[in-house]
This record gives structure tokens, sequence and C-alpha cells, in this order.
């Protein structure tokens, strides 16, 4: 890493375990907010193909916790009858043309940043 430049990780190991601890608390938060967002914006198939069980990609949004619990990531992994998990295919497929998690997470990003910034500065000043 160039001179003078820190990861967040980093940073917040300087800033003690209380601050951490609220940065990930916040984080889950927001993890909560773009799945939210991500089911609001999520389309509903209204056609007839039987392989398609309506409303199940927005059932299917969810959350998984990656390794060392700090960082997510959201997943809508709708199953078809015939087998293919088809939320990829609504987020980028240009046919289809309906993306809804990259939208939700840009809906809420700032939302996101303040909640982390607010919730350390708290856990910072209560040292």
């Amino acid at each position: 890493m160039a001179k003078g430049w820190q990861s967040s990780e980093e940073i917040l190991r300087e800033l003690g375990d209380e601050a951490t601890k609220a940065a990930k608390s916040a984080l889950a938060e927001g993890v909560e907010l773009v799945m939210k967002e991500a089911k609001e914006r999520c389309p509903v198939y209204t056609g007839n193909d039987r392989r398609v069980v309506k409303g199940a990609l927005k059932n299917s949004i969810h959350a998984e916790k990656m390794k060392g619990g700090a960082k997510y990531k959201i997943i809508a992994d709708a199953l078809s009858h015939d087998g293919i998990f088809y939320g990829k295919l609504v987020e980028f497929s240009p046919a289809i043309n309906k993306p809804f998690m990259y939208p939700a997470l840009d809906a809420q990003r700032e939302t996101v940043k303040k909640l982390i910034i607010e919730a350390v500065r708290e856990a910072v000043r209560k040292r």
C-alpha cells in the first residue's frame, strides 16, 4: 500500500475494538436497508412460464456474511423449476433489462456510509 494510505480495517484497528464492533454493527444494519430496497425494486414475474415461481426472486433475496464478519454479499438466488438460478439473468440480461440489486445499493450507499461513520464516531467518543 502507498505510504500514508491505510485500509479501513487498519484504521478501525487503531481506533480500537469498540469502533470496530460499532462499524460492523452499522454495516449489518446497512445490509438490511439494501436488502429491503432490493426487495422493493425486485420485479415480480407476471408471465405464464411455469418454470418460474411468482415472487420467488423477491423472496430469495438474502445476505451472507463473508469470512471475518466485516463483509457481506447480498444474493438473489431463486431457482426455476428446471434448475436455473435466474437472479443474475434478471439483473444483467439486456433482454430482460430489470436490474434491482445494483440500483438498490446505489440508492442506499450514502445512508449506509453515514450509519457506519456515525457509529464509529460514537464509539470513539465513548473511549
